[in-house]
């Protein structure tokens, strides 16, 4: 962590473009960790102190006092964001007297990244955790797979991958996730792995009949999509084939290899009962139970299948909490029969003013806000199916995440003094279908600056009092090698205060 902290005084050597002037200054730093955790959990104190003297000599004294190892990789990020280049003096100067004293407001900052509509490479995920890590975000939620592709190279299973990887170049091993998963740990990040189902599995889930285990995915590729399925592609997991649970066990298995996560993510949204009404041995499974064809009856389907996973999960995993996205079967009338607050966590994506997000706190579950209205980052563009704009447009602009306040949202449904420990925080959803490695960084940052303030302070205040410190975080995301979008012209923040409205 101090070899990082002295990463960034170079590259702002570099920034300057000169040669620096020697300098008798000296920086002492004094560490002070009480605790020796290495891995950081959603349980992590992540506080910590930080205060900066000057001796009447050349001596600048920093002392960092943290309770874990996290605490001070933010005391250094802190100390580091105190220091900038000087043209006129040739070299970095530092804020001679500070003290902060700091801790996050939420336990889960984040940022969610697709990973299956379009390929990203493992450069531009190292390099997006490398953002979140100037911006104190501390969770990197991967939606590795989707109906599209299946680019996780799971050794168990390497049939998902041949089936559904777009190339051999594009797809992950475990030991490629393992040492991402290192690194993003370094730098105070935590990777929550998401294995979508039953919904949204087509490629890499259609070799089942090719090896003898029977229908693994159900209307692959179907073209006649309406009432049937989201895509394209089509397709869903076979909820009454028992080849479909033991392959999860071994998908679990490797994705436990690859990340050890203390939380999971099952997806479970989006589930159109269309294609499992018209699949015989859906039917006959369902007539078996004394079951028919009616909604409670693909709701008992669903639930069998959510019930029979987490099963899984557990014999992997042990009893870790799982999260998944606001759906169908989260609303009022089938909620508690399935997805119990006991083990599940919710992660919003409808808009804020759904009402079902007060009847989940209400019901006792826990909740991450993704709320698509204004946290989704990649609306407002054209529609990659059909004409017209994207669903989710307009554009969500920096201004707007800032000011998504998840317990203005709750204020809003009547809950006015909720359980902190049971609103965790939030994500930036970075969807795919038309981002790629040459265009996340522009799309994540620096709106993804906005977010993470947002979730480290919960400040009282609106965009307008954070711009300055948003127009300035850019330049420095900049300096350290991120694509950030400008949100001003270069003039502005060489003139504080001029291109502000009052």
């Amino acid at each position: 962590m101090v070899d990082i902290f002295r990463g960034y005084l170079v590259s702002m050597e570099a920034y300057g473009g000169i040669e620096p002037t020697p300098s008798n200054s000296m920086i002492v730093v004094k560490i002070d960790c009480s605790q020796d955790d290495i891995r950081i959990t959603y349980n992590t104190d992540e506080s910590y102190e930080l205060r900066i003297t000057q001796d009447l000599g050349e001596v600048v004294r920093v002392s960092i006092t943290a309770p874990t190892a996290f605490g001070v990789r933010h005391a250094l990020e802190t100390l580091s964001q105190l220091a900038a280049w000087d043209d006129l003096a040739g070299s970095v100067v530092l804020v001679n007297e500070v003290f902060v004293s700091d801790r996050p407001f939420y336990r889960h900052r984040g940022l969610m990244v697709d990973t299956s509509r379009n390929f990203i490479q493992l450069g531009d995920l190292y390099r997006t955790v490398d953002g979140m890590s100037y911006n104190k975000l501390n969770t990197l939620h991967l939606h590795l797979t989707d109906a599209h592709s299946f680019p996780f190279d799971s050794p168990s299973v390497p049939q998902m991958a041949v089936y559904g990887a777009y190339s051999e170049r594009k797809k992950y091993t475990v030991t490629d996730l393992k040492a991402l998963n290192e690194y993003a740990n370094t730098r105070g990040i935590r990777i929550v792995p998401e294995l979508d189902g039953p919904a949204h599995s087509a490629y890499g889930w259609q070799w089942g009949p090719d090896y003898g285990l029977g229908d693994l995915a159900l209307c692959v590729n179907r073209l006649n999509r309406t009432n049937v399925c989201i895509g394209p592609p089509c397709g869903i997991q076979n909820p009454v084939n028992e080849n479909t649970y033991g392959v999860l066990e071994l998908l679990f298995s490797d994705l436990k290899e690859a990340f050890s996560p203390d939380v999971f993510h099952l997806g479970a949204d989006e589930v159109k009962f269309g294609c499992w009404n018209i699949t015989e041995e859906i039917v006959d499974w369902l007539e078996d139970q004394g079951r028919g064809r009616e909604e409670v009856d693909f709701y008992y389907l669903w639930g069998y299948y959510q019930n029979r996973t987490l099963e899984k999960v557990d014999t992997v995993y042990g009893n870790i909490p799982v999260i998944v996205w606001t759906s169908s079967l989260t609303e009022e009338n089938f909620v508690e029969n399935v997805i119990t607050p006991e083990r599940y966590i919710v992660q919003i994506w409808t808009e804020s003013s759904e009402p079902s997000i007060a009847s989940l706190y209400n019901k006792g579950y826990d909740l991450i806000f993704s709320n698509s209205d204004n946290w989704y980052l990649d609306c407002g563009y054209g529609s990659w199916v059909g004409d017209g704009n994207n669903w989710c447009s307009p554009y969500k602009g920096w201004q707007l995440l800032y000011d998504n306040d998840p317990l203005e949202i709750l204020a809003n449904q009547g809950i006015l003094n909720p359980d902190p420990q049971r609103i965790w925080g939030g994500e930036a959803a970075m969807w795919t279908e038309q981002t790629d490695g040459g265009t996340l960084d522009g799309k994540l940052w620096p709106r993804g600056s906005a977010i993470a303030e947002r979730l480290w302070s919960n400040p009282p205040g609106k965009w307008r009092t954070a711009e300055k410190r948003l127009v300035h975080m850019r330049e420095v995301l900049c300096l350290r090698g991120i694509g950030a979008d400008p949100v001003q012209p270069h003039w502005c923040h060489q003139n504080e205060g001029v291109c502000y409205y009052e």
